[in-house]
């Protein structure tokens, strides 16, 4: 299975939004299932797992959840990750997203500053 950062936006989303993982179209949940994963062994999220067929409830976002899914909120940044960055780890991706967000965020106080 390859990450979909796309799906991974969807989900931080939802999980903000909901304090749940909600289905995402054209998704299984199979494929959401591993994903979360990933979240969690990138320390994005908590989650527990329960029952027999270990269940698995996230929690909550981490701080790290948090500031990340900040950073690709801007739109200009998410596009620049998703056509640039594509192939680039989940730790790059992290950093990218907050080293954008951080100019995007100069720019407009250079903007507002008249700099």
């Amino acid at each position: 299975m390859k990450r979909d950062m796309s799906l991974i936006r969807e989900i931080l989303l939802s999980i903000e939004d909901n304090d749940e993982v909600l289905p995402v179209e054209g998704f299984s949940s199979e494929i959401i299932e591993s994903h979360v994963k990933l979240l969690t062994e990138a320390h994005l999220v908590e989650r527990y797992s329960f029952g027999i067929n270990s269940f698995v409830t996230v929690i909550k976002l981490t701080w790290n959840g948090h500031e990340f899914l900040d950073s690709i909120r801007e739109e200009q940044v998410w596009e620049t990750i998703k056509s640039e960055f594509k192939e680039a780890g989940m730790s790059t991706i992290i950093k990218v997203g907050k080293d954008l967000a951080e100019g995007f965020a100069k720019k407009k106080v250079e903007a507002i500053l008249c700099l």
